[in-house]
């Protein structure tokens, strides 16, 4: 299935891009298109998932106009043409 991944803040420069779209198996989860993210952009992938794999905690998920928490990535199942967009935390002073 097709679904489009936007990228917001740095995310938008460790990918090179704001958006692209993305290919994942029928029914695949957040998690399995974090885990092709982190594999695809390798050297960047800890801004995708932890060393276990599982979705950063920090990053925020938004799917279609709905924010999912990282914990459910592994349960949040995906559908053709989905967006999701992806915030990095904002830190400032």
């Amino acid at each position: 299935m097709k679904l489009r991944v936007q990228y917001m803040a740095q995310l938008r420069a460790v990918v090179g891009r704001a958006e692209e779209e993305m290919e994942l198996s029928e029914g695949g989860s957040l998690a399995d298109l974090l885990n092709q993210l982190a594999t695809t952009y390798g050297a960047a992938s800890s801004h995708f998932v932890t060393e276990a794999r599982q979705a950063r905690p920090s990053l925020l998920i938004v799917v279609n106009d709905s924010a999912v928490s990282a914990r459910d990535a592994a349960t949040t199942v995906l559908h053709t043409n989905d967006v999701v967009t992806l915030l990095p935390p904002i830190a400032g002073g």
